[in-house]
């Protein structure tokens, strides 16, 4: 298992006006331009405490059935979280950024944290003359205790209650290793 704590976690402002618009929250109206978006992003990076778990597990797994989205050569867990901090402390800091806008920051935060950890396993899937599967989040009571057990949670200070992760902003995805297909050529 890999444990890594406190890097740099990139807040795209392109990306979090996308998931913005989608989601319904005018930044502009909310006092926020591209310059000002830039700046509290850089402000929330900084004050975030971003954290990933992850592990590779091969056959036989009792787990894979609950934990693994399709049969492949093995499976992948990660497990991120940006800190126990995130939502109270941050938010009484940062009074411009609307309500609406929390749960956008909070999702393009994770998502970016699951990028980071799923770029790693790609390298090391490479290796293996593997290809991943698409992510697959991970949120039904069951698997998500699994995943945290199999993780060990606590490193991150992530436990499951009331069969949803507490802290809020932390999630856990799996991804399976299949088997690259060897492009035939001509003889």
């Amino acid at each position: 298992m890999r444990k890594i704590k406190g890097f740099k976690l990139v807040l795209r402002p392109h990306e979090v006006k996308r998931r913005a618009r989608k989601a319904g929250v005018d930044l502009e109206a909310a006092g926020l331009s591209e310059l000002a978006l830039g700046k509290t992003l850089e402000r929330l990076a900084k004050a975030l405490t971003p954290g990933v778990l992850f592990d590779t597990f091969g056959h036989p797994d009792p787990d894979q059935p609950v934990l693994s989205p399709m049969p492949g050569l093995a499976y992948s867990l990660i497990l991120a979280s940006l800190g126990a901090g995130f939502p109270p402390v941050v938010r009484e800091k940062e009074s411009s950024v609307p309500a609406k806008l929390w749960p956008v920051l909070e999702e393009a935060g994770l998502d970016e944290c699951v990028r980071f950890a799923s770029n790693i396993i790609a390298d090391e899937a490479e290796k293996d003359n593997c290809e991943l599967s698409p992510i697959t989040s991970l949120a039904a009571g069951p698997a998500l205790e699994a995943a945290v057990r199999k993780l060990d949670g606590a490193k991150l200070g992530v436990a499951v209650e009331n069969g949803k992760l507490t802290p809020a902003a932390s999630l856990t995805v799996s991804l399976s290793w299949l088997a690259k297909s060897k492009a035939k050529g001509r003889k």
